[in-house]
């Protein structure tokens, strides 16, 4: 008797004694089959998963082999956490990772025997999140599909910054064209020579040369300025001279005036006269004198044509007079 090629039901021919087992049999494996049949019919309509986000429950009807599918839908989401299915873990594809799943939506998995655990079947991949994909454009990852991204198109962003400013680049995608720019005022190179006037380089412009201050110049040292008197020069700044009037070549000099009292009248000098002058107008005629410091102190000379004697000693010259209330006048020389 021959068998049918698919489920080895009999098939008896004319010269074949059939009997009524084999007509039993045909039956029982149709029967067999057909239950078969509607037992994947029911897996393909996807069941929602029981359990909670992370320890998932389903109805398997088949027996778990390496390949087995499954398809549930999502009750909760697991945020990404490690999450099992009837106590096997879930894993991304490959991986040890645990997949983000979001309620409400379908999800294929299949097992593994090697590593009894399920992996959730790639339906996209990619490490991409809505934050890296431009505002309003569609995209799918490992994760999901049909995620809109929320990066912001800023476009072209001109910036002006001030000297010394700074400008924070905001997030988001920009084309390319926006420019961060500065204006300054230039200041080219010069030589600045020292003067008896402040001179000022203003603030806020870029120096596009060396700015030069000239060193000062000068031969005076100390000894050729008198002490006392600060002064600027190749031997340095703001340095105080030394030197003295006779150390310079010259002599001190005073003037000034007194009134003849009929006595004595002693004039104190800083130094010691060589050279003493003194005059006064006696009814119109100029009557004068001239002493030297080293005239004995002892010795007076008279002033011709008046009753006044001179002399000299020290620092001092000193007259007496009979001149009255007359105003003498001096200049006295060291």
């Amino acid at each position: 008797m021959q068998l049918s090629t698919n489920y080895m039901l009999k098939m008896p021919e004319g010269t074949d004694n059939v009997k009524r087992q084999d007509f039993v049999d045909n039956f029982a494996k149709i029967d067999s089959v057909m239950k078969e049949h509607d037992t994947h019919l029911s897996d393909m309509v996807y069941q929602t998963a029981g359990g909670s986000a992370t320890a998932i429950t389903l109805t398997i009807k088949g027996t778990l082999v390496t390949g087995y599918p499954i398809t549930f839908i999502a009750s909760a989401n697991n945020g990404g956490a490690a999450t099992t299915i009837n106590g096997k873990k879930l894993y991304k594809p490959g991986t040890t990772t645990s997949p983000n799943l979001i309620a409400g939506k379908a999800y294929t998995v299949w097992y593994n025997s090697i590593s009894d655990c399920f992996f959730i079947k790639a339906s996209a991949e990619g490490d991409a999140d809505v934050s890296n994909v431009l505002a309003t454009k569609k995209f799918s990852n490992d994760n999901d599909t049909g995620l809109v991204g929320t990066m912001p198109n800023n476009g072209a962003v001109n910036q002006s910054l001030p000297i010394n400013g700074s400008y924070t680049i905001p997030k988001g995608f920009h084309d390319g064209t926006g420019k961060v720019t500065q204006s300054i005022p230039t200041k080219a190179g010069i030589t600045i020579n020292p003067s008896t006037s402040q001179q000022v380089i203003a603030a806020g412009q870029y120096l596009s040369g060396d700015q030069t201050i000239a060193a000062i110049t000068g031969t005076a040292t100390d000894a050729d300025v008198v002490a006392g008197k600060t002064y600027n020069s190749a031997a340095g700044i703001l340095r105080t001279g030394s030197a003295t009037i006779a150390s310079l070549g010259g002599r001190q000099f005073k003037s000034g005036s007194f009134v003849g009292n009929l006595g004595a009248v002693t004039v104190n000098l800083p130094f010691k006269p060589s050279i003493v002058y003194m005059y006064w107008n006696y009814y119109g005629t100029l009557i004068k004198s001239v002493l030297f410091s080293v005239i004995d102190p002892n010795t007076f000379y008279n002033l011709s044509g008046t009753a006044t004697e001179a002399g000299s000693v020290g620092n001092n010259f000193f007259t007496r007079n009979g001149t009255g209330d007359a105003t003498w006048y001096w200049y006295a020389w060291e």
